[in-house]
Parts: C-alpha cells; sequence; structure tokens
C-alpha cells in the first residue's frame, strides 16, 4: 500500500452455488477501491478465531499504521472478532456495519411484526396459489400486464416488492376474482382457491396492505440511498432514518 493513511478494509463473505465458502478482502483509499484478496474458507470452521485471525492478518499485509476502518457483515462470529480486534492495543480501529445489511435486517424485524406478518402470508397465500394454476396465471397476466413477484437479492426486499406490486395492481387483481372464466373454473371452488379470492375481496386487506407498504417504502428508500452510486455522508443517511422514523410513527399514531 505504500505510505497510503486512512485505509479502509471491508471483509465480504459469500457462498458460491457449488457451497464453496469464499471471503473477499478489499481496501479502499485516496477514494480507491483495490482487490486485496479471496480465501478459500470452506474446509474452515468460520468461527470468532478464524475471522480475527483473517483480519488481523490483513491489516498486518496492508500496514497496521495504514488501516483506520474496517467494515464487515453483522454476524455474530464477525462481531465477536471485532471486539477482539478492537480491544487490541496495537491496532487504533473503528469498526463499521455494513450500512445495505443493517436495512436489510430492519426490514427483516418489520416483517417479524405482527400486522406486517399477516398481510405478507395473505399475500403469499394468493401468489402461491396463483403461480401454481397455469389458468389463474394467464387470467393475472392478462389483467395486471405482468408478474407479481420479483425475487430481489433478499428475502425481505422481495416481500416488500410482491406487497407494492399487488397495491399498483389492485383494480386488475381485483377484476380477476371477478371475471365469468373465474368462476365457472374449477378451481375457484377449491380451498385455495376460495382463500386467494377472499383476501382480494377484503377492504381490510387492502387496508392493512396500504399501510404496510408505506411503512417498507421509507425502510427501502434508504436501501436504495446506500446502494446508490454516489455514496452518501454519513449526516445524509442519519437524516434519512429519523424521517424513516417519524413516517413509522405518523401511520402507527
Amino acid at each position: 500500500m505504500g505510505e497510503y493513511y486512512g485505509v479502509t478494509v471491508t471483509c465480504d463473505g459469500w457462498t458460491r452455488p457449488t457451497r464453496q465458502s469464499i471471503i473477499n478482502f478489499k481496501v479502499n483509499c485516496d477514494g480507491r477501491t483495490i482487490f486485496l484478496q479471496s480465501v478459500d474458507a470452506s474446509s474452515e470452521k468460520k468461527d470468532a478465531k478464524y475471522i480475527y485471525n483473517l483480519l488481523k492478518e490483513v491489516a498486518k499485509d496492508v500496514r497496521v499504521k495504514n488501516v483506520v476502518q474496517i467494515v464487515t457483515d453483522n454476524g455474530r462470529n464477525v462481531k465477536k472478532s471485532r471486539e477482539r480486534l478492537m480491544t487490541n492495543r496495537m491496532y487504533h480501529l473503528f469498526w463499521t456495519p455494513y450500512a445495505s445489511q443493517c436495512i436489510d435486517l430492519m426490514l427483516k424485524d418489520m416483517g417479524n411484526l405482527k400486522a406486517v406478518k399477516s398481510v405478507v402470508e395473505k399475500a403469499r397465500q394468493v401468489t402461491t396459489y396463483v403461480y401454481n394454476h397455469g389458468f389463474a396465471l394467464n387470467l393475472l397476466r392478462t389483467k395486471c400486464g405482468g408478474h407479481l413477484v420479483s425475487p430481489w437479492l433478499t428475502r425481505f426486499v422481495t416481500n416488500y416488492i410482491t406487497l407494492k406490486s399487488f397495491e399498483m395492481k389492485k383494480s386488475g387483481l381485483r377484476s380477476v376474482f371477478a371475471l365469468d372464466e373465474w368462476f365457472n373454473w374449477d378451481g375457484s371452488n377449491s380451498q385455495g382457491g376460495k382463500a386467494a379470492q377472499a383476501t382480494i375481496a377484503s377492504e381490510k386487506f387492502w387496508d392493512d396492505l396500504k399501510k404496510v407498504v408505506r411503512i417498507l417504502d421509507s425502510i427501502v428508500n434508504i436501501l436504495k440511498l446506500v446502494e446508490s452510486q454516489k455514496k452518501p455522508t454519513l449526516p445524509i443517511i442519519w437524516a434519512a432514518i429519523e424521517m424513516m422514523k417519524m413516517e413509522v410513527d405518523v401511520v402507527y399514531r
């Protein structure tokens, strides 16, 4: 790294489709990000001790005096290794969790709320039933002009996108379950078909969905902000989080 200072080391672990576990290390300095190394951790027990030793070696490679910050995910093993690294007097470090993962975990926590969970489960029952029956799916595509479900990198964001799609395609969905073709189809009399129709016809479902989408909108907007090409400063993210809190408070008041 030469005589650069103010270096940030980022640690990012992921698993390939072949189940190979990879940990990547990159360094950021002077506005540039450089790939440092990739570690195959498939045969290792990725506990706090192992992660600590990896981070310690990376800090030495980059030169300890150059490193001021380490950015990692929020796994328990990483948190423990971070605590150990930061209490070591040899290092003078700041530890920062990935902003996008923190926000994704906010979505996860919101998804565990009873009011949100109920709406998600009802919407999931509708989509599962429709997507498992070609006739119903064809009606939906015709009336709604596309799909309801758009898979994303995480399940929590996928849930939000699905609920948002429900809201945007409300009139199309309601018309699907009011068509003569629907009532003349044998599947409409099945338990799943009746449940899906009851959900779409329920005003309470749509009222609850609107509130949930409004809450999740504010969280996802922060996620878009931190993942944008033009990286926001911490005060901007802080202000966005404060606005999100106020929005949630207004909805639940």
